[in-house]
């Protein structure tokens, strides 16, 4: 009979083939480095844990027609030990989709040992399997803020993209810097302050610091040094998004806070996560825009938090509801936490960064 079990290393080869077949190209084989890829991500990455596996759904004769990955990450809710599984890649083979695989995997997954379960990128689909299981959106985290700063260009190549006309591109892009040019006096963000040094942030500063920019955060990350090692050098693998780039602030030896973005030359760079000490959230943010402006981005948008509300009301930025972040848990101080907007994780902790529907792996 068919069943669900823990993935074996054994299986990624299969995994990648219905990855590559269902979601990425069509092929019927995956090439070797999306394999590679997932032993990274769900198997051999620092904090992986035995008791909340990725799983696969296996058929009588052993063929794999199903999986959803797995990435534990260590938090703190008023200072006790907690774990959160990210449900990662779902997928299934279409082809027997009335055995309602994905769900069956879900279920699953939300039923393993871990206090709090995410996902960053939800589509309709999974968000209805995920309430009638018992989860819940994150309206907040759902919406995107987006910050124009070539708006001839980010909208035009998104309409041309829309339009399946990308080989118009390279044509248009002639003409976006000259519309461009003509609205840089509204959209240019004002300059980094010159009092405002900058240096990289590094996995140690940043566990340094994070006391100081919790603010009355209840839920936190609980990083240690060898995972960020992990986590940068992962995230910075997935060229697709565009350059990592990792900043931290300060004045005149005061700590300002920092900010985790991939700026994207010409294209729209993302915002992974942004962090300040009480009443510097405006300069970070002002930091951060210049930076990207800096970079040629054609826009920078972010996931909405409570705390931006008000710098990016003044901003001049536009928001959107997005791809659904969702959260499942049976702990009603994990859930009362993340209502409340007193939880402090970000994109760095789901699995929205990821590449592997992004990167070509060849």
């Amino acid at each position: 009979m068919s069943r669900i079990r823990a993935v074996q290393r054994a299986d990624l080869i299969h995994v990648a083939e219905l990855y590559e077949r269902t979601v990425r190209s069509s092929r019927p084989t995956a090439p070797p480095g999306l394999v590679e890829y997932f032993e990274r991500t769900v198997l051999d990455y620092p904090w992986a844990d035995p008791e909340v596996p990725s799983l696969v759904y296996e058929a009588d004769d052993g063929r794999i027609l199903g999986f959803i990955g797995s990435h534990v990450r260590r938090l703190r809710l008023d200072g006790r030990e907690i774990r959160m599984g990210c449900a990662g890649q779902l997928v299934s083979d279409p082809a027997l989709r009335r055995l309602a695989i994905g769900a069956r995997l879900l279920r699953g997954y939300l039923s393993g040992s871990q206090d709090l379960s995410i996902t960053d990128g939800a589509t309709d689909v999974v968000h209805e399997m995920w309430r009638h299981l018992g989860g819940h959106a994150l309206h907040p985290g759902s919406f995107v803020w987006t910050r124009l700063l070539r708006p001839w260009r980010a909208a035009g190549d998104r309409w041309l993209e829309l339009q399946g006309r990308r080989r118009w591109r390279r044509a248009a892009g002639m003409a976006w810097p000259l519309l461009d040019g003509l609205t840089a006096w509204f959209t240019r963000p004002p300059a980094r302050p010159p009092d405002v040094q900058v240096e990289e942030l590094t996995p140690r500063a940043l566990i340094q610091h994070q006391p100081e920019v919790l603010g009355d955060a209840r839920l936190w990350a609980d990083y240690d040094e060898q995972f960020l090692e992990w986590l940068f050098r992962e995230m910075a693998g997935v060229r697709t998004r565009g350059m990592l780039t990792r900043r931290l602030l300060h004045r005149n030896g005061d700590l300002l806070g920092w900010y985790i973005a991939y700026l994207k030359p010409r294209g729209r760079s993302q915002v992974m996560d942004i962090a300040a000490v009480k009443g510097q959230l405006e300069v970070v943010v002002d930091c951060l825009f210049a930076d990207a402006w800096q970079s040629g981005a054609a826009a920078l948008e972010g996931r909405m938090e409570p705390a931006l509300y008000e710098p990016l009301s003044s901003r001049r930025c536009l928001v959107r509801y997005g791809t659904r972040a969702l959260f499942h848990t049976r702990d009603p101080d994990v859930a009362a936490a993340i209502s409340l907007g007193r939880s402090a994780l970000t994109r760095l902790d789901g699995e929205w960064w990821m590449g592997h529907h992004t990167e070509q792996f060849g």
